[in-house]
């Protein structure tokens, strides 16, 4: 009996996955496996991307994790509402003790910005629109001296988030038109809903403490440059110490009560999400030796032209 010897071996696709062309993208390393490529900006994206983020918004309000996230923002709100006569008293008691002054003051630099002169301003501007524009032209004018897309990019998103920010807080003030602590007649404040608009313009403290417009400015920001450069470790941390300093600052000077900020949190976390995720191309770079082939033998009996043949093969 003639015996041969055979060894095939089998290659398969098991799965077939779709190639994005990145072909004119600039590429940035995240992780071994992971890199960012951005496209070549485009200044006017800013404008024109703003009515696609209140789309995506609603969108994104429609899933599971947004329902959740809304959930979780009203619970807390909830929550947080009825103590808020006392968290704002007890905040105050402790500023006060550590020296923290209640008011805030300035200074006017060339062209009429503010400039914060004690501790309680420079918190109080941390939220404030004109500090991240700061940020995002430091991002711009490296951008544009290294051409670094990246840079440019996250600039135009703090922009364009800032811009989406405005119309979205300014609106949701004028619909629920609660009193900030200065101003409140009743513990917590007064809740005048939808208020006269001429009214709201003269006395404007007496209506826009829900939600806030800074905390929303300063997470969307934050939110925006973490996106952008999730290797970078300290970005989180700096960002989540500096909402905290933020959000008790406003309590102590009497600018916000502690229920306004989930919303805050949840409206710029939304909008900095939704603004950079349009920007970002990811591409996973997958080595061979993270996938743990099997290899299986396997004896096989066959005839060839009335000749029994023992084979092997080999399976993986």
């Amino acid at each position: 009996m003639k015996i041969v010897f055979s060894l095939y071996v089998f290659f398969s696709c098991l799965s077939c996955f779709a190639q994005t062309d990145t072909s004119n993208l600039q590429f940035h390393q995240i992780t071994e496996e992971l890199q960012y490529g951005y496209s070549k900006p485009r200044f006017f994206d800013l404008f024109v991307n703003i009515p696609k983020n209140y789309v995506d918004l609603g969108k994104g309000i429609a899933t599971k994790d947004g329902a959740k996230l809304l959930g979780i923002t009203a619970a807390l709100t909830a929550v947080l509402i009825p103590l808020d006569q006392d968290l704002v008293n007890h905040t105050q008691n402790i500023s006060a003790n550590v020296g923290l002054s209640r008011s805030h003051r300035y200074k006017k630099l060339i062209g009429g910005m503010d400039f914060p002169t004690n501790i309680s301003s420079f918190y109080y501007h941390l939220g404030h629109g004109n500090t991240s524009m700061v940020y995002a032209t430091g991002l711009l004018v490296t951008g544009l001296i290294k051409k670094d897309y990246r840079a440019i990019h996250t600039s135009v998103e703090i922009g364009e988030s800032i811009l989406t920010l405005g119309v979205m807080t300014q609106g949701l003030k004028r619909v629920f038109g609660r009193q900030t602590p200065n101003r409140a007649v009743v513990d917590g404040g007064k809740w005048q809903f939808f208020p006269n608009l001429k009214e709201y313009m003269v006395n404007t403290p007496n209506y826009d403490a829900f939600p806030s417009g800074h905390m929303a400015t300063l997470t969307a920001t934050f939110t925006v440059i973490a996106r952008n450069y999730p290797e970078v470790k300290w970005i989180k941390p700096v960002g989540y110490t500096m909402m905290g300093l933020l959000g008790v600052e406003m309590m102590n000077s009497g600018v916000h009560w502690a229920g306004d900020y989930p919303l805050g949190i949840l409206i710029g976390y939304a909008v900095g999400t939704v603004s950079s995720n349009r920007r970002i191309t990811k591409v996973e770079n997958k080595k061979f030796s993270y996938n743990k082939t099997k290899y299986t033998p396997e004896l096989t009996v066959t005839s060839f032209l009335g000749q029994p043949m023992l084979g092997a093969r080999v399976v993986f």
